[in-house]
């Protein structure tokens, strides 16, 4: 299913890949890369939203995390309906938002970004990418690698303090495939995607990252992408 409208002939923008059992990575952002958590009263609503979202269209939402001007979401989409999906969440939570801080207009920037994933060969890889986010910028980019974890585990606004077993997972994460990538026994798969994780901190997945910046059409090996396009 091709979503996004306009005509083949001469269209200003790729037209939106939807099939059923897709993986994407999501990403919102601001518009003008702006701040659209002003406090943890929003951040608080945004999760509501999202959960509400996740149970009325189906999706198998693998991760979040949220930061002050951006979102990434790793999520599955069963029913091939991500567009509808995501203007769900984003309208719910712009209309919030305005109310509440008294503006108008646009909240998030153009389009939402959605990759699809090539969920057998790049699902653990990413996952761990998006969970890093909130210690691989800012000041805390810098930190030593002791301190950037204890900040990362000390993050309240993504997933990953319930993979790693620090705290209650909320229950519209649906964590099965991504702690199934770790190859150990079941009741110690916490421990293991924690040390998994952590360790993106002292190296880098240049392979990851070359996959997601040269791929046009998704996350994963050529015969993936060419199926995609």
């Amino acid at each position: 299913v091709l979503g996004g409208g306009g005509s083949v002939w001469g269209m200003a923008r790729k037209l939106r890949v939807q099939y059923e059992g897709a993986i994407y990575h999501v990403t919102i952002r601001g518009v003008e890369q702006r701040v659209f958590f002003d406090d943890d009263g929003d951040r608080e609503r945004f999760v509501k939203r999202l959960g509400e979202a996740v149970e009325e269209y189906g999706v198998r939402l693998y991760l979040f995390c949220m930061m002050s001007n951006h979102v990434h979401l790793l999520l599955e989409t069963p029913q091939a309906n991500l567009s509808a999906f995501m203007q769900k969440l984003q309208t719910a939570y712009t209309v919030y938002y305005n109310l509440r801080h008294r503006r108008a207009g646009h909240l998030m920037q153009g389009r939402f970004g959605a990759k699809p994933i090539d969920g057998d060969s790049y699902l653990l890889k990413l996952s761990r990418y998006i969970h890093l986010n909130p210690v691989f910028v800012g000041s805390v980019a810098g930190k030593p690698v002791k301190e950037r974890v204890r900040k990362l585990r000390e993050y309240p606004w993504s997933s990953y303090r319930g993979y790693a077993g620090l705290s209650r997972q909320p229950g519209f994460v649906c964590e099965g495939p991504v702690l199934a990538g770790v190859a150990v026994a079941a009741k110690t798969r916490r421990s293991a995607y924690r040390r998994f994780v952590e360790a993106g901190l002292a190296e880098t997945d240049d392979e990851l990252l070359e996959v997601m910046r040269d791929s046009r059409w998704g996350v994963g090996e050529k015969e993936f992408q060419d199926r995609i396009r």
